[in-house]
C-alpha cells in the first residue's frame, strides 16, 4: 500500500518529552530505542526530544534535542506547554505524533494520521483516566482550532492541585477538554469536540501494555500497533525490540498486513 505521506512542505514529526535530573544513560538508551522503532515504520520522519537544561547533552542517534526552561515540579503543565509551542511552529498540513518515551511502535499506524480528523488519542476501560496522554496525533491546519485546543489543555492543567500538575495532569486534562464516551473503548470512533473532529482509538491496539505474563514470554496482544512500557516494565524495552524491530520480524508485518 502506498500508506501515508504528509503534505508538500508539510512534516510528519514525532516528539517525546522527558525532564532529566541528572545525565542518564539508561534514559537514553530507552528513547533510542523508541527512536529507532519509529524510524522502521516512518523513515521519513523527524524525532525530536523536548528536554530541560539537565538533558541539553543527551546524544540520541536520529534524535533532534530541543531544550526549553521546564519547571521541575509541574512537569505535566511543561509537557503540555512544550507539545503546545511545537504545535505552534509546525509548518500548516504537518502531522505532530507527541508520544510518552517509554513505547515502541511496532507496525505502521496510518489510520491514526491521515486526513478526515484534526486530533487522534487513544481510549481505555478507566473511569478516572480513560485517554492515555501517551499518545496524541495532531494535524496543524491554517486555522487556529488545533492551537487553541492544547491551549485548553495547558489552562486546564494549570488549574490542577499541586500534585496533578506534577503527575498525570496531562491525562485529566485530556479527559476534561475532550470527553470521551463513557464505555466506548473497544472500538475506534470519531466524535466533534469544540469544532475539532477528533478520532477516539482503542489502546489495545494503539497504546497496548503488555500484561506480566506477557512481559516475562516477550509477547503482546492481537494485531498492536504500539505498545507502552509504563512503570517497571520499561526493562523488557530492549528484548521486544530485539525481537519485534528485526528485519525478519519486519518483513513478516509487511507480508501480512502491507505496513
Amino acid at each position: 500500500m502506498d500508506g501515508f505521506r504528509p503534505a508538500p512542505g508539510a512534516r510528519l514529526e514525532f516528539v517525546m518529552f522527558y525532564a532529566f535530573r541528572s545525565p542518564d544513560p539508561e534514559t537514553e538508551a530507552q528513547i533510542a530505542l523508541l527512536a529507532r522503532s519509529i524510524r522502521a515504520s516512518y523513515p521519513e520522519a523527524s524525532v525530536v526530544l523536548l528536554t530541560n537544561a539537565a538533558g541539553a547533552a543527551a546524544t540520541i542517534p536520529g534524535v533532534e534535542i530541543a531544550v526549553r526552561e521546564v519547571h521541575p515540579e509541574h512537569i505535566m503543565v511543561e509537557r503540555l506547554r512544550g507539545y503546545r509551542d511545537r504545535m505552534r511552529v509546525a509548518q500548516p498540513g504537518s502531522v505532530m505524533v507527541f508520544m510518552d518515551t517509554d513505547m515502541l511502535v511496532l507496525r505502521r499506524f496510518d489510520e491514526l494520521l491521515a486526513d478526515g480528523a484534526d486530533l487522534a488519542v487513544t481510549v481505555r476501560r478507566d473511569r478516572t483516566w480513560p485517554i492515555n496522554a501517551g499518545l496524541v496525533v495532531a494535524r496543524k491546519t491554517r486555522g487556529e482550532g488545533v492551537e487553541a485546543f492544547f491551549d485548553r489543555l495547558v489552562a486546564c492543567c494549570e488549574e490542577l492541585p499541586e500534585d496533578e500538575k506534577r503527575w498525570y495532569g496531562d491525562q485529566v486534562a485530556l479527559a476534561r477538554v475532550l470527553a470521551p464516551e463513557p464505555g466506548r473503548f473497544k472500538h475506534a470512533y470519531v466524535g466533534t469536540r469544540d469544532g475539532l473532529t477528533v478520532r477516539f482509538a482503542p489502546s489495545r491496539l494503539y497504546n497496548q501494555t503488555p500484561r506480566p505474563w506477557m512481559l516475562r514470554l516477550g509477547i503482546y496482544r492481537g494485531a498492536a500497533r504500539i505498545l507502552h512500557f509504563k512503570g517497571g516494565r520499561k526493562g523488557r524495552m530492549a528484548v521486544y525490540a530485539r525481537l519485534y524491530l528485526s528485519g525478519a520480524f519486519r518483513a513478516y508485518v509487511r507480508r501480512r498486513y502491507g505496513g
